[in-house]
């Protein structure tokens, strides 16, 4: 039904149709830090596995390598896709967002709150990547450990105790070959597949501002902590910068202050990605049953009906092989040449497509609630009521300020983690000072503020608040974006807000501390209290509710509503899902080190499975 179904899809896009005739153990869809190392692991244990990748390749390009040049390659065409998303149900609200995303009478972006006549308003922008390696290729690289707790979260609301924090480091000491600490460290790992390292602070001993901005830091955030207010050595300074977040100590989610900015990098600091890792196991074994075909975009899902006392099961996979498939590809033509085919799945599809397309590829399947499908005349393959459903991010804003002078000598990125009163148990603020301005994301984006710049960016870690958001469809065109609605702050937000006032001033604060003599003061603010004007609580609440950003979407196929324990969809057989779409809570400041941590015990529990199935 559904190659027949895609047939036409195929045939009213203007594509030729081809026949695929191979058929695979396993069928991974994405090559990002969910399916990409999932996608490995499968095929060394000699299954053979087909990797689809809606992008190309462009692991070699110094673009990409270089995390100093992360910005130019999340503004990439070559691998970004645009989604733009909204933040309420309100119009107006939506309207107020000061980055918004508008398409002008000649086809560019306009970004702000004053479009030209004629403007098409789009949203606001939410940039994904398509290429092998997906997002771990374009992103800042930051390696987070998630609190204990959002490990004990899913063991607990599943019963299965392979989620505790304490086997989830197992596998994390698994994965990891790490670079900067000393060989046989607790709680990391030498000899896997993800390279991590983290700058040794060397840069201080010839920092000017770096140095003096960053004892501020050190000594406001002692303060905030332990309410001292030390004078802080330049040896304590570089023993902070030397400091392990992702470290194995028992009291490691309330410890805050200053820290080493870990990352998934080599030993001489270039990124290393899923697309790494799948290079290196085919230099290691040129015969492995991994098959990976670039620009390859899934449509459908294709069902086995015949046995009706049984849940559906996977049969095959429907795809399209061609560049820029999808319309949210910028450089997407109507016109384009592609080829539909299909492959048949031997034992399991495993969906790792991300938080948006995963949603949208199950319920264009007929996977999801049977109301939405049904609106859309999608036949019912399982009423499976959380797809698309509880997306969540973590809140992210900022400090943006001007000194007086430019900033010199600045130094390297570095963590900041604080513990707010709003929290309830673990530090909730994740900051790192930045000499340029920061301040969200938008076609193009950043300003260029020069180096006057000085902004403070923080995320806010495990808000309440979140999780309410929603993916949904436009149509029953696979090549259509879904409708993408955070619905930041609805619900009982008051402590998340709370929380980010404090971060807020926190960065005001160091401003405030640094020293006259070092010229930079004083400072002019640009975000979020212009010139310090109105700069009340309750004005920060305000602005923080209408601007606030964020880019770690996670949570629309979730672990104890739409999957088991072990990445299985309910209501169907030989179906999975590996991405950041399983969380059923954002984990951490960053995702992307869980959802690397759990393509590894997907691997696991696939494996296990193995055995039993038919």
């Amino acid at each position: 039904m559904g190659i027949i179904l895609n047939l036409l899809v195929a045939l009213a896009a203007g594509v030729k149709y081809v026949v695929g005739q191979n058929e695979y153990d396993y069928v991974v869809v994405g090559s990002g830090p969910g399916g990409g190392p999932l996608a490995v692991e499968l095929a060394k244990s000699g299954h053979s596995v087909l990797l689809l990748e809606a992008g190309t390749d462009l692991s070699e390009d110094p673009m990409y390598q270089d995390l100093g040049k992360a910005t130019e390659a999340s503004n990439d065409p070559r691998s970004r896709w645009d989604f733009f998303v909204k933040h309420s149900d309100d119009p107006e609200r939506e309207l107020k967002y000061e980055h918004t995303t508008w398409r002008t009478t000649n086809g560019s972006f306009y970004v702000g709150l004053d479009p030209p006549e004629g403007s098409e308003h789009l949203g606001i922008w939410y940039p994904r990547s398509a290429t092998l390696g997906g997002c771990a290729m374009n992103n800042a690289a930051i390696l987070h450990m998630p609190s204990d707790d959002n490990w004990d979260y899913i063991a607990n609301i599943t019963g299965d105790s392979s989620w505790k924090a304490s086997e989830m480091r197992k596998i994390y000491e698994e994965i990891e070959n790490c670079h900067y600490l000393p060989n046989g460290t607790v709680g990391h790992g030498f000899s896997g597949w993800l390279e991590t390292n983290q700058d040794n602070g060397s840069w201080l001993s010839n920092a000017t501002d770096g140095a003096t901005i960053l004892r501020a830091i050190a000594e406001l955030s002692d303060s905030v902590a332990n309410n001292t207010g030390s004078i802080i050595s330049d040896a304590e300074l570089k023993a902070l910068l030397n400091r392990d977040i992702n470290g194995a100590e028992p009291n490691r989610d309330q410890m805050t202050g200053v820290f080493a900015m870990a990352t998934h990098t080599n030993s001489i600091g270039r990124r290393f990605s899923p697309a790494n890792y799948i290079k290196k196991a085919f230099e290691e074994n040129p015969d492995l049953p991994l098959t990976v075909q670039l620009n390859g975009f899934v449509t459908n899902i294709s069902w086995d009906l015949l046995q009706e006392w049984e849940p559906p099961a996977v049969m095959s996979v429907d795809y399209v092989i061609g560049p820029s498939a999808y319309k949210a590809d910028p450089r997407y033509d109507p016109a384009r040449n592609a080829t539909a085919s299909f492959a048949w799945v031997g034992k399991e599809l495993i969906i790792s497509a991300g938080t948006f397309n995963t949603p949208q590829i199950l319920k264009l399947s007929g996977v999801g609630p049977a109301e939405e499908l049904k609106k859309h005349n999608v036949t019912v393959i399982a009423d499976v009521s959380g797809v698309g459903e509880n997306l969540g991010d973590n809140y992210e804003s900022g400090v943006l300020s001007l000194a007086l002078n430019p900033v010199e000598g600045f130094g390297k990125y570095y963590a900041v983690q604080l513990k707010t009163a709003a929290s309830k148990k673990n530090r909730d603020i994740f900051l790192w000072p930045t000499n340029s301005a920061f301040d969200g994301f938008w076609p193009g984006y950043p300003s260029n503020r020069g180096p006057r710049a000085f902004t403070v960016p923080f995320v806010h870690m495990d808000p309440q608040s979140s999780n309410r958001g929603t993916v949904t469809l436009r149509s029953t065109d696979p090549f259509e974006p879904p409708d993408v609605n955070f619905r930041f702050f609805e619900g009982d937000s008051d402590d998340d807000l709370q929380a980010m006032v404090e971060a807020v001033k926190f960065g005001q604060e160091i401003k405030r501390l640094l020293p006259e003599s070092s010229g930079l003061t004083p400072f002019e603010e640009l975000h979020p209290c212009a010139n310090g004007a109105n700069c009340t609580d309750e004005y920060i609440k305000e602005y923080l509710k209408l601007q606030a950003y964020s880019h770690h979407a996670t949570g629309t196929c979730a672990i104890g509503s739409v999957l088991d324990s072990r990445f299985r969809v309910k209501g169907v057989k030989r179906l999975r899902v590996v991405d950041a779409s399983v969380f059923p809570k954002p984990p951490g400041a960053f995702p992307i080190l869980p959802t690397f941590m759990i393509a590894q015990k997907a691997a696991r529990n696939i494996l296990e499975d193995a055995d039993g199935m038919k």
